[in-house]
């Protein structure tokens, strides 16, 4: 690797790590205690019910997709769920292949009106 490279590589590595530090001071002067963050977290789960959302273990059944959120992730997927219940797997969409998941909350795909005559 050219010196140059390297430099680069250094300089952005230590933009990263700083902004790592930043961003937990952040949250820990938002959310200082687990209570706080355990507040937070059902208030964001009580609005995203309120959205249309619900738990995870009340999707489809049938194979259909849905969209599912899971824990850490700031995306909304698309999944389906295969198998029988309580035994089968989520399965997340992505890229022509499928993942396996653990949403916490699923949503119903709203199916777009035809507006044909």
């Amino acid at each position: 690797m050219k010196m140059k490279q390297k430099e680069i590589m250094t300089k952005d590595f230590s933009i990263m790590i700083d902004n790592i530090r930043k961003n937990k001071i952040k949250r820990a002067n938002y959310i200082p205690t687990e209570q706080d963050a355990m507040s937070i977290m059902v208030e964001c789960i009580h609005r995203l019910k309120e959205l249309g959302w619900n738990d995870a273990i009340y999707c489809p059944k049938d194979g259909s997709v849905f969209h599912a959120i899971e824990y850490g992730s700031s995306a909304i997927h698309e999944c389906h769920y295969s198998g029988t219940w309580p035994n089968g797997l989520w399965w997340i969409h992505k890229e022509d292949d499928l993942w396996p998941s653990h949403p916490i909350l699923f949503k119903r795909i709203k199916k777009e009106k035809n507006n044909e005559k």
